[in-house]
C-alpha cells in the first residue's frame, strides 16, 4: 500500500512538469474531433494534479493510525519546498521534443520518488493543508501534514495522524 502511495504522491508532485509540457507544446489528442476546444484539453489536464492529490489522500485513509503527542520544536516547511517545485516549471518550459520530455520526466520522477520531496506538493496547499517540520520529545525530526495551523510546541494537542513512512505523517 505505501508504494503504491507514494507513486501517487510522486506522480501528484511531478504532474505539473507533465501539464506544463502538453499546454506549451498544444498537444491535443482530441483535435478535430467532438468540436473540442484547445481550452477544455487543457483545462483537463490542469485537473491531472489535483485528481492525483485527490486518489492519493484517498490512499492515506488506508494506512496505519499513529499518535503525534508531545513535540519539542515545530517549523512551518512550505517555504523550503516551493523554490524545488517551481523549478520544475522552469525545466517544463524549457524542454524541447518528446525525447528529450521522456528522459528528463523519468529522472525527475525517479529522483522526486527517492527523496523525501515527493509528500510535497502544492495542491495540497489549495486543499488547506500546511507542512510542518515537528521534533518530537524524542529528538527525531518528522514532517507532518495537517490542516491545523500550528504555532508552537505549547499550543500543540495530540492528534491522530496516519503514518506515511517513520519521517513523514498526514492528519487526514
Amino acid at each position: 500500500m505505501k508504494i503504491i502511495l507514494r507513486l501517487f504522491l510522486t506522480m501528484s508532485s511531478v504532474s505539473f512538469f507533465l501539464v506544463v509540457f502538453l499546454i506549451q507544446n498544444d498537444i491535443n489528442p482530441l483535435k478535430g474531433q467532438l468540436g473540442i476546444n484547445d481550452w477544455v484539453v487543457h483545462l483537463g489536464y490542469a485537473l491531472i494534479p489535483f485528481i492525483t492529490v485527490f486518489i492519493s489522500l484517498g490512499i492515506c485513509k488506508l494506512l496505519p493510525v499513529s499518535k503525534v503527542s508531545q513535540i519539542k520544536s515545530i517549523n512551518p516547511s512550505e517555504n523550503n519546498f516551493l523554490d524545488n517545485y517551481f523549478a520544475f516549471f522552469f525545466v517544463a518550459l524549457s524542454v524541447r521534443g518528446l525525447t528529450a520530455f521522456f528522459v528528463i520526466f523519468g529522472l525527475t520522477i525517479i529522483f522526486t520518488f527517492v527523496s523525501r520531496v515527493s509528500y510535497f506538493n502544492p495542491v495540497f496547499l489549495v486543499f488547506g493543508y500546511r507542512f510542518y517540520y515537528i521534533e518530537s520529545d524524542e529528538r527525531v525530526k518528522i514532517m507532518l501534514i495537517s490542516r491545523k495551523k500550528i504555532l508552537s510546541p505549547k499550543t500543540f494537542e495530540s492528534i491522530p495522524v496516519r503514518r506515511i513512512n517513520n519521517y513523514a505523517y498526514i492528519d487526514i
